[in-house]
């Protein structure tokens, strides 16, 4: 069985990444792991006393992004898997794509914070230059 992996930042053009690999589901049999990447330098912010708070607080958005995911998903009649991880996105992503022996990775052309973009260039860029595996850019 073929695994995609859905990149979700809780952007729209991530959602409709997420919507066409569900598509490809009814072309073939596949697993799908939708991951989160939550940027690692964020949990700098926070002094010691502080941290687990901070990280708890911090995991939030992924967690209620993975479970949107996963409703969207079942919707369909589809079960999907869910991660989320720290680190760089497109370093993160391509990490896990090897892991997972995956077959293709599916991601927005844009995210939520263009002006990151920018200033750091685009993650679907950079992925696209070091992924193991076919990647699949979705405006």
């Amino acid at each position: 069985m073929k695994t995609s992996i859905v990149c979700l930042d809780g952007s729209q053009p991530s959602f409709r990444a997420l919507d066409r690999a569900l598509d490809r589901v009814g072309c073939a049999p596949m697993d799908i792991l939708a991951v989160c990447v939550v940027e690692a330098l964020s949990f700098f912010d926070c002094d010691a006393t502080d941290c687990e708070t901070a990280f708890a607080a911090h995991l939030r958005e992924p967690k209620a992004i993975l479970a949107e995911a996963e409703e969207i998903a079942r919707l369909r009649g589809v079960t999907i898997r869910t991660r989320w991880a720290p680190g760089r996105p497109a370093e993160t992503v391509a990490r896990i794509a090897r892991e997972e022996g995956a077959d293709a990775i599916y991601l927005g052309s844009r995210g939520k914070d263009d002006v990151e973009n920018l200033l750091l260039g685009s993650v679907s860029m950079r992925l696209v230059q070091i992924a193991p595996c076919t990647v699949v850019v979705v405006r």
